[in-house]
This record gives structure tokens, sequence and C-alpha cells, in this order.
């Protein structure tokens, strides 16, 4: 995922996270077979996660709520497409 915008260099965090054993293995096969990192598997999926973000102009108006329901999730990511 290299960047030709100078201004997007790699950061790097360290984070502690929790997943459950099956996410583990899942994420620990993908790596393998990517032939790339754990670290790497998740830089990735960090990063596609918020790709949309960048194309919002402002994000002040988007409220996130302290939990929601799997349905709820579906409900709004439909409404921001249609919209």
């Amino acid at each position: 995922m290299k960047s030709i915008n100078p201004k997007n260099e790699y950061i790097p965090i360290d984070l502690q996270i929790s997943v459950r054993r099956d996410t583990f293995r899942l994420i620990s096969e993908m790596a393998q077979d990517m032939g790339i990192s754990i670290n790497e598997v998740f830089s990735f999926l960090a990063e596609d996660s918020v790709i949309d973000l960048e194309l919002l102009e402002s994000l002040d108006n988007v409220e996130i709520p302290y939990k929601c329901s799997l349905e709820d999730l579906k409900n709004e990511m439909l409404k921001k497409r249609l919209s």
C-alpha cells in the first residue's frame, strides 16, 4: 500500500488488541497465504476500513453510537451508499 502522496508516510503504532481464537487463526492463515506478517494484515485491514472516509468532506455530522445491532449497522451503511 504505497502512496504517491509524501504526506501519507507510514507511522508505526504499537497496539494491543484482543481477538477471538478463530479470528486469530483466520488472520494467521491469511498472513501465511499472502506471505506477510500478521501486523501487515492488520495494517491493510485498518487502511481498507477507512479508505472511503477520505472521500467525505466532513465527518462532523457522523455519529458513532456506543453500540448497535448488526442490522442497524447494515441499514446505516446502506443509507450512506444510497445518498
